[in-house]
């Protein structure tokens, strides 16, 4: 026997030794590591199914908000949003998807009732749990038109240039040509400059990139802008 088999054969028969006193410590440390496989794997089902019952439970009480509701008088409508607003609040305390939808529909709700203090909490509440979804800055410029009509510019700046970083944002060029007339009305004409060139940049076609074309010019024409 050459000495690299008898090498083999030491080290197989001081493993296969190894094995057979710790068989059980190693039996235990496998059947914990199956154990939390398998419970993660638990973890993850429930997690979907009550993501998926949570939606569900969401889509049926919108659907109880607006069913037939162009034939409902305005306390008809009140009562409506109101049992809706009671029946969101166990979700709007979620986080993920579940508590970023119930926010959303609680937002639209508010701000049917010209709740704008509360609409936009909800709508920050959203942008907070989506961050990196399609529904941020939708909430960011919901959250901004509320601060609008709080009378809230330095809030509406804000929430509108958080909208304005989502480049595949449908209504970016709203909510940059908005973030730029606000920072006029501001008298900071550099910031509003700014916003206006981003837009004409990215989409000179738009009505929006027009407008903000032509506010360019005025400011120029005023003497705002060199």
């Amino acid at each position: 026997m050459t000495q690299e088999k008898i090498e083999k054969k030491t080290f197989s028969e001081v493993l296969g030794n190894f094995i057979l006193k710790n068989r059980k410590i190693i039996l235990c440390v496998f059947a914990v590591s199956v154990a939390a496989i398998l419970t993660y794997a638990v973890i993850v089902t429930v997690s979907g199914k009550n993501v998926e019952t949570g939606l569900e439970k969401i889509d049926k009480i919108t659907y109880s908000l607006t069913d037939k509701s162009s034939d409902l008088s305005e306390t008809e409508l009140e009562a409506r949003r109101g049992d809706a607003l009671k029946e969101l609040s166990g979700f709007t305390a979620k986080g993920g998807i579940v508590g970023a939808r119930a926010s959303m529909l609680c937002g639209e709700i508010y701000f049917q009732k010209k709740d704008y203090t509360n609409a936009r909490t909800q709508w920050l509440s959203c942008a907070s749990k989506a961050k990196k979804s399609y529904i941020a800055p939708l909430a960011y410029f919901n959250a901004a038109v509320c601060s609008e009509e709080l009378g809230d510019s330095d809030g509406a700046i804000k929430y509108y240039d958080e909208a304005s970083k989502f480049e595949d944002f449908l209504e970016l060029s709203h909510a940059l040509f908005s973030l730029g007339r606000l920072q006029e009305e501001k008298q900071d004409f550099t910031s509003a400059e700014a916003s206006y060139k981003k837009l004409v940049d990215k989409s000179p076609s738009e009505s929006w990139a027009k407008l903000a074309k032509n506010r360019i010019i005025a400011l120029q024409a005023q003497g705002k802008l060199q």
